[in-house]
């Protein structure tokens, strides 16, 4: 797995942006899951030795600019690669957190009608597999109560309707060593996707968590029954990234120091 573009700077050379987008090469296949906010993913490709051009598969987590922005970019590099994405992830949407005033967040409408043009799209609103032993989730079943969905979002521009991101979805790789979880933003709840996929997957171990967790808003408590059930969970590699922010990645990696 390489991470094509981050809120943070991997090595000189490469670029960062508010976004994410990762590359994942199997023995079978490769896919591109998100985009990023602009076309600067398929430019760090490039400077990595990713050829785009090979992905099987693109896939989004979910509908936001961050993530879908690349989007059109992504589907030019790699022509013959198959579209996976829930329906809702081209509603419009909108954040009310920049001082109040209602910014859009969606999709960008270079994405949109790129999504809408192309001739391989797979509408993902059940679990599917994108590649050879690569899943997506789809809908993830939420807990509102443990995991509360963030009451900044709205599909208008007047947020007068709230916005779950019900197309939310994230990813996971089986391989001998366990699961590879990938998310996106997982605004789901980390502990909702993981005990999805628990459940879609009978409970295989959890070998690698890598990804956006929306935790950077979270209170603290929050953040302690998300660190305590990876400990729990004892995942070899944890990398959180993107909106995950910095105390509550200070948190998960105090509980899996290693």
């Amino acid at each position: 797995m390489t991470v094509l573009i981050d809120n943070r700077l991997a090595r000189a050379g490469l670029e960062r942006e508010h976004g994410l987008s990762l590359w994942i090469q199997t023995a079978t296949a490769n896919v591109v899951i998100d985009t990023g906010e602009t076309a600067a993913f398929r430019r760090n490709a490039a400077a990595l030795g990713v050829d785009l051009a090979t992905a099987d598969a693109v896939a989004l987590s979910h509908g936001h600019y961050d993530h879908s922005g690349g989007l059109p970019a992504a589907l030019e590099a790699a022509p013959r690669a198959r579209l996976f994405l829930h329906p809702a992830a081209l509603q419009p949407r909108f954040s009310r957190r920049r001082a109040g005033r209602p910014t859009a967040i969606g999709m960008p409408a270079a994405s949109r009608a790129a999504v809408l043009s192309c001739r391989d799209v797979v509408w993902t609103e059940d679990p599917t597999e994108i590649a050879p032993g690569v899943w997506c989730t789809g809908p993830v079943p939420r807990d509102e109560v443990r995991e509360p969905g963030d009451p900044e979002f709205f599909f208008d521009a007047a947020a007068t309707m709230p916005d779950p991101v019900a197309d939310d979805q994230s990813f996971w790789i089986d391989t001998p060593d366990g699961l590879w979880v990938l998310l996106g933003c997982a605004h789901a709840g980390v502990l909702a996707t993981l005990e999805h996929i628990d459940r879609l997957t009978g409970g295989r171990p959890l070998a690698r968590l890598i990804g956006g967790t929306h935790l950077m808003r979270a209170g603290e408590a929050r953040i302690a029954l998300v660190a305590a059930d990876l400990k729990r969970r004892a995942p070899v590699v944890l990398a959180p990234c993107h909106c995950t922010g910095g105390l509550a990645d200070a948190a998960l990696r105090r509980a899996l120091p290693g």
